[in-house]
């Protein structure tokens, strides 16, 4: 039956051709960016081209090219060493976009990525338009990928294309090509190669009509395993990616930054990074931190403390401009780290999400409280809180307007359900005199309802008070107590 066969898996398979050079580009000067640039490793104490962008490449230059014979074709040629470090950081960083795509992710060893995206369709409205948001997102971030779709993360692979498909090949296709494919392409060792070139096999297809037992006998248990996953025999347990719990990143600088202004495009790009690691999580932040790094002396910190749950980069970014204005920055940055570890799941109800992060709620109150601390600084604004507490002269008191505070409007207040109290109350009770039997506070006060009996410590007699709504012949509306040790009368608060 349909409904106990397994789903067919599709798998997506993204490589970064140009990785090693796209993560030290944003490092250079706009007059560095556009000379022939190359990207310099190691192989076998041999100094050669990792990889070069398109102005290196129309001198000649290309991979796996020595470094003497790509300055001898190019003596313009700017060459970089590549920062492994580095490029693993921002394959982290692309692995946490693709997250949002896909809910299995697997990082490849190689500078590639694997996504498992059936059952994504359904929300990007088919796997073509899946594809072509990828694509843009991955250009926008700067980034050079080519891809491979297939039923298995080791047939993806290997029908890597040298451009990116925006369009999913049926099943008929996806089996032509793989028997088509190189045994080039295999990972396996120079004597697996060998011996494939001995016995005349140069496809996949020609590897494949060996009878099983002949492969057995010809070939290490590590070619059999990769047949068997190729033929979805045996499953890939490569370690699914999991998005850490506190985000971290960091752009550094080499030239110096020397005024706010110029701070502006960094901070922008990794609170960008931010909010896609929040996407990602499905969560909001409750503050961060950012720190700038000086080319010489002591580094400079600024933290955004938020009054709501948030995760628009652009508000983030006006709340760190802000607060910018007001701090001494160092005479040059060389280095801008952004580090964030307080989040919350994002809030139910409080705005409607979709995956890209685009927000239709109305934010003004938080905005507006967010923004003046950010010029004022957090001590400069209070906003009145209600405390645990039954009688009311305890119950209000201040608080810093950033804090996640109890407000009047989340607490339910025992005392108004029976007696309405009003909105505000004398700064201290004033007593109610009692002529010829009636009460009598300017004028001569009728009740009208209560008593509602308020205590702050039972234990304490002289803390019971019993709560009455009183009125007198102008229409004006009081709000009264009597003491229950000694039965005086107070007026607490008045009505409008």
């Amino acid at each position: 039956m349909a409904s106990s066969s397994k789903r067919q898996e599709i798998w997506l398979y993204l490589q970064f051709p140009l990785l090693s050079l796209e993560t030290l580009l944003p490092q250079l000067t706009p007059e560095q960016q556009s000379k022939p640039i190359a990207i310099i490793g190691h192989q076998k104490n041999v100094q050669q081209v990792l990889c070069c962008n398109s102005q290196a490449s129309a001198w000649g230059v290309g991979k796996q090219l020595s470094l003497s014979t790509a300055l001898a074709l190019c003596p313009e040629l700017l060459t970089l060493s590549r920062r492994a470090e580095q490029e693993q950081e921002r394959l982290q960083q692309l692995a946490l976009l693709a997250y949002s795509f896909s809910p299995e992710v697997i990082i490849h060893k190689e500078l590639g990525l694997w996504l498992e995206i059936s059952g994504c369709d359904r929300l990007f409205k088919g796997y073509d338009a899946l594809l072509c948001e990828l694509q843009n997102k991955l250009q926008q971030q700067g980034i050079t990928a080519v891809n491979g779709l297939a039923e298995n993360p080791l047939a993806a692979r290997l029908l890597c294309k040298p451009s990116f498909q925006t369009h999913l090949p049926s099943s008929q296709q996806i089996q032509q090509s793989l028997q088509g494919t190189a045994l080039y392409k295999l990972e396996t060792s120079r004597k697996q190669q060998q011996s494939f070139k001995q016995l005349g096999l140069t496809s996949l297809a020609d590897l494949l009509a060996l009878p099983r037992s002949a492969l057995s006998e010809r070939f290490d248990a590590e070619l059999m395993a990769t047949i068997q996953q190729l033929n979805n025999q045996r499953p890939f347990t490569a370690t699914r990616f999991q998005p850490p719990s506190s985000f971290y990143d960091l752009i550094h600088n080499p030239q110096g930054i020397f005024n706010k202004e110029s701070l502006l495009f960094p901070m922008k790009t990794l609170l960008q990074r931010l909010c896609q690691y929040m996407i990602a999580r499905q969560c909001h932040c409750l503050e961060m931190h950012w720190r700038f790094e000086p080319l010489i002396g002591e580094s400079k910190q600024m933290s955004i403390r938020l009054s709501s749950s948030q995760n628009s980069w652009s508000m983030l970014l006006n709340l760190s401009r802000l607060q910018l204005e007001r701090q001494e920055l160092p005479r040059s940055i060389e280095q801008i780290i952004l580090y964030a570890d307080q989040f919350i799941e994002a809030p139910a109800g409080m705005f409607n999400l979709d995956l890209f992060g685009e927000q239709t709620d109305n934010r003004s109150s938080s905005d507006l409280i967010d923004s003046l601390n950010a010029r004022l600084g957090a001590e400069a604004l209070f906003q009145p809180v209600l405390k645990q507490e039954n009688l009311p002269e305890q119950a209000g008191t201040l608080g810093l307007a950033n804090q996640q505070t109890t407000t009047a409007t989340q607490i339910d207040v025992s005392y108004g359900k029976q007696t309405p109290q009003p909105l505000w109350l004398l700064d201290k009770p004033l007593p109610v005199q009692i002529r010829n039997q009636q009460l009598y506070w300017h004028r001569p006060l009728k009740l009208i309802s209560g008593p509602q009996r308020l205590c702050g410590n039972w234990w304490q007699n002289e803390q019971q008070r019993d709560y009455y709504l009183a009125c007198d012949s102008k229409g004006a509306r009081y709000w009264l107590f009597r003491e229950a040790m000694d039965r005086r009368w107070f007026v607490h608060g008045l009505f409008a």
